[in-house]
């Protein structure tokens, strides 16, 4: 158990010996740093080292008031939260500095994504960031782990058409549902303000990144055209596939999808023309 909870500390950024003396701290509280080294049958001049360290690092505390200098231990939970509030200060300072030098990233670039961390930090990015469209074709995992994004955008007032493998209610958003497609792993696409794309690949549990891009090159209205048309498609295939429907409330979706979903251009209006006509 000593062993495991040592390495765990050391994990927090504590060497071997801190560890050691940090348990032995907590073990026995006023105790002064020679007692501390007995414990450990450690030399004490290492001990009293590695007490001063952990004393700067805010792991221990001092008595300086007592004859001989006792020391108390900090709760770890607190020791995590003084770290993170420290972190946060020292990440706003850098990127203060940052902003300095900061170029933005080459609007033809395709940048290549490492992990699956990168990639819902980034699409994340892209969801809080958009303004007009978002177009999401997602299997389910991916889907869920953005689907509060996807709300928030959508009470902004972004339209958000969503493509997933089951029915998943998403509020505010269009969301279609079809089939699963049989590839082995989840993909997620997703393209924002027909301005910004990211293509992922990965594994079924989303631990392991097969293959990721992100990008703000001119590809990214073509792939809003593709992915919205595909959403409309199997909606559409989907309703021909349930008795239910009829030609008219085929007709009628599509019409209604079209004229909310459909780029701006004379194709759009054409089209809705033509859905509008009767059949003969």
């Amino acid at each position: 158990m000593s062993n495991s909870l040592e390495y765990l500390l050391m994990e927090l950024g504590m060497s071997g010996l801190e560890a050691e003396a940090y348990l032995a701290v907590l073990a026995e509280p006023d105790s002064t740093g020679y007692r501390i080294s007995q414990v450990l049958g450690k030399p004490a001049p290492n001990t009293y080292k590695a007490l001063d360290s952990l004393v700067n690092k805010g792991a221990i505390l001092a008595d300086e008031g007592s004859r001989s200098r006792t020391f108390a231990a900090v709760p770890i939970r607190e020791q995590v939260i003084q770290r993170n509030q420290k972190l946060d200060m020292l990440a706003e300072e850098i990127e203060k500095g940052l902003q300095k030098i900061h170029k933005p990233l080459s609007e033809e670039g395709i940048y290549k994504l490492s992990t699956v961390h990168q990639v819902l930090v980034r699409a994340q990015e892209m969801v809080d960031n958009a303004v007009d469209t978002i177009v999401a074709d997602a299997d389910n995992l991916p889907m869920k782990k953005l689907s509060d994004g996807f709300q928030r955008a959508a009470r902004r007032g972004v339209k958000v058409l969503l493509h997933g493998r089951k029915p998943m209610s998403i509020p505010g958003c269009e969301f279609i549902s079809s089939v699963t497609e049989g590839w082995r792993g989840d993909m997620l696409v997703l393209v924002t303000d027909s301005r910004e794309y990211l293509v992922a690949f990965m594994s079924n549990d989303m631990k392991l990144l097969i293959n990721g891009i992100w990008s703000r090159s001119f590809i990214a209205p073509c792939l809003h055209r593709s992915y919205m048309v595909k959403v409309l498609f199997y909606r559409i295939s989907m309703m021909m596939g349930e008795e239910k429907y009829s030609l008219d409330d085929i007709r009628a979706e599509l019409l209604r999808l079209w004229d909310r979903w459909g780029y701006n251009d004379p194709g759009k209006e054409a089209l809705i023309e033509v859905l509008r006509k009767p059949d003969n």
